[in-house]
């Protein structure tokens, strides 16, 4: 039973930190699942959004790597965007396009950032049960991939991006949801606010 969704600080740094382990010392399959973890927590993108993700800049949704910006134009809601991508993890992800990628079942024929081990597009609900597994195997099956996401804005909002930035990445049409949705504190927030020192 999933119960809680939300990542804290220290659990995302552990599931980075496995991930990255089992991708140095593993499989193509390995290192492949290790660019799915990097992109939603990078992103924030809902599963659809990561599914339909392409290198062909003609595609709706196009990882522009040379720009290491996400172009978003067809996602649940109409919420289209433009999501940059930090330095670190860009580097990630060209390393998958330039060293991984290219050793993935059609990775040649199609446009897709993402492939099945059958070499097929995900689906959205096909790539959902991919992070399921993935979450259990590093220990984080409480969480699901709308975990990522709910970390990304989350995050934003607790390193005090402004809400209408905040906004504009999560591709929220309303304020309110950023704020209403994402903006409650974490255990972590909790401890942090009574941890006063006296003296």
């Amino acid at each position: 039973m999933r119960t809680n969704h939300q990542f804290s600080q220290q659990e995302m740094e552990e599931l980075l930190r496995a991930a990255k382990r089992r991708a140095s010392r593993g499989t193509i399959t390995d290192r492949a699942d290790y660019a799915l973890v990097i992109f939603a927590y990078a992103t924030g993108c809902r599963v659809g959004e990561i599914a339909s993700t392409c290198l062909d800049r003609q595609a709706p949704n196009y990882l522009d790597l040379r720009s290491s910006t996400l172009r978003i134009k067809e996602a649940k809601y109409d919420s289209q965007g433009i999501v940059p991508i930090d330095v670190v993890n860009i580097r990630i992800l060209r390393w998958y396009v330039r060293d991984v990628r290219p050793k993935l079942k059609n990775a040649l024929h199609l446009s897709h950032l993402f492939l099945t081990k059958t070499g097929r597009p995900y689906s959205a609900n096909v790539l959902t049960q991919k992070y399921s597994l993935l979450l259990d195997r590093f220990g984080f099956g409480d969480k699901t991939c709308h975990s990522f996401r709910h970390f990304y804005v989350t995050d934003l909002l607790r390193r005090g991006v402004q809400p209408h930035v905040v906004q504009s990445l999560a591709r929220h049409r309303d304020a309110r949801t950023t704020l209403q949705i994402y903006a409650h504190p974490t255990t972590d927030d909790l401890r942090s606010a009574v941890n006063r020192r006296i003296g």
